[in-house]
């Protein structure tokens, strides 16, 4: 990214981890994990510690130590304890691994000392995620919004970011003066820079609303596929529409919303719209710069939500997503559960979990089992969603029956003296704009 090219690499390795990871990270680059256990939360804390694993072997990286802390009191300036902070660096001497990472969110003030301490990069939980997502983007939106996302997170490390305070830049650099401090330049660098993204994301904002209101208009279904990252909703996306869209078995392959036209079994069309994968503690600079790609969950008629039911802690990762709608506003809308990949549990545990979970439905997108079932619940769902009534179009309201036959299904037509009877069925909120035209018996 041009804004950082005065930054040199050695002293800001964020510039580097994060905004140029794929030309920093090399394969069976080696990390230490330091875990971070609160009192009381050991199981919690060991199943985010495996996905915090995971997340870390996404990017290659051989894990050659890990190493756990219980925290009771965070300390001020390095989170963990002192004793543990000399383990790590003993073991940095001895192992000399690129990174260590911790599965926390830490300050930068914590993050420099650690970094300082030990000698290598300290990455916290929030940056390891940003990292992935900035090697995972495909699309110019994606690309600006993990900026954006970055450069949020790092303003205020740029602010406290004490190794700077004290030098100084030039007037070359087209300064206020010579006594400008370089922490000052880059604070103003970073700051103009986000707003410039801000307003290019405006933008595609509105191209992305405008496509958002066309398909509201064209009273098809919408329908959201949301989930943990990884559990399978692109696979499912592909088997419902039978397209193709990027498949892959590893965490945040999708950063980019999908949309697909698929059928249900008969002639009822849904559009089908493949979200980006939550995750614990995703981070808020990411929930809030990728809001725009979210909120394709609010047109939604219904929620796919997709769990893998291979993992052990899938109840907690339910719950989790269930957060993230919360956050988006988006929890009273209809939602289906979906148990994904049936076909990597026993059928004990099939029939164990269909008796738990006696609302949800059990599918393989990998091999189709369970889709039909699946598409006909959809249906039942949607049913619930629809009214029907009878209207009276007067024949100099021809606007009013075109919209009718657009926007509703039409069961029955008779012309009469007064005008045209229609019988229609459509979406309940789509049905508000016919309602002085409703025939009651």
């Amino acid at each position: 990214m041009g804004i950082y090219s005065f930054v040199d690499c050695e002293y800001d390795y964020y510039a580097c981890v994060v905004s140029k990871a794929e030309n920093c990270l090399k394969e069976q680059d080696k990390a230490i994990l330091v875990e971070i256990v609160e009192p009381g939360k050991r199981e919690i804390s060991l199943d985010s510690f495996e996905e915090f694993r995971t997340l870390i072997q996404t990017l290659d990286l051989e894990i050659v130590a890990e190493t756990t802390q219980i925290i009771k009191q965070p300390n001020y300036a390095f989170f963990i304890g002192k004793g543990k902070l000399n383990e790590i660096k003993q073991i940095v001497k001895l192992l000399e691994p690129k990174y260590v990472f911790i599965n926390t969110t830490l300050t930068y003030l914590q993050l420099k000392n650690i970094s300082t301490e030990i000698g290598v990069p300290c990455i916290d939980r929030a940056h390891l995620i940003l990292m992935i997502f900035s090697m995972r983007a495909k699309t110019r939106e994606g690309k600006l919004q993990i900026e954006l996302s970055e450069l949020k997170m790092r303003l205020p490390d740029i602010v406290h970011n004490e190794k700077f305070l004290d030098q100084q830049v030039g007037s070359e650099l087209g300064l206020k003066g010579p006594g400008e401090k370089k922490i000052e330049v880059r604070r103003r660098f970073v700051e103009r820079r986000i707003k410039v993204l801000e307003k290019k994301l405006l933008v595609i904002g509105k191209q992305r609303e405008l496509r958002r209101k066309r398909r509201r208009k064209n009273n098809i279904p919408i329908i959201a596929i949301v989930g943990y990252t990884n559990s399978g909703k692109s696979m499912l996306l592909n088997r419902i529409t039978l397209s193709k869209a990027y498949v892959e078995n590893m965490l945040f392959s999708t950063l980019d919303t999908l949309v697909r036209k698929g059928s249900l079994n008969d002639d009822t069309e849904a559009l089908f719209v493949d979200t980006i994968g939550f995750i614990r503690d995703f981070p808020h600079p990411l929930i809030y710069a990728f809001h725009s790609t979210l909120e394709e969950v609010l047109d939604a008629w219904i929620i796919l939500h997709v769990v893998d039911v291979s993992v052990p802690d899938f109840r907690e990762k339910i719950d989790s997503v269930g957060e993230t709608l919360l956050e988006l506003k988006a929890s009273h809308i209809p939602r289906i559960l979906i148990f994904n990949k049936t076909d990597k549990i026993s059928d004990e545990k099939l029939l164990q979990y269909k008796n738990l979970f006696k609302e949800a439905v059990f599918i393989s997108a990998l091999n189709g089992e369970g889709i039909n079932d699946l598409k006909d619940r959809i249906r039942k769902e949607l049913s619930l969603l629809f009214i029907r009534h009878t209207i009276l179009v007067p024949y100099t309201e021809q606007n009013i029956l075109a919209m009718a036959y657009k926007e509703t299904r039409v069961l029955e037509r008779r012309d009469g003296e007064d005008g045209v009877y229609l019988t229609i069925e459509g979406f309940k909120g789509n049905m508000e704009k016919f309602k002085q035209f409703f025939v009651f018996p």
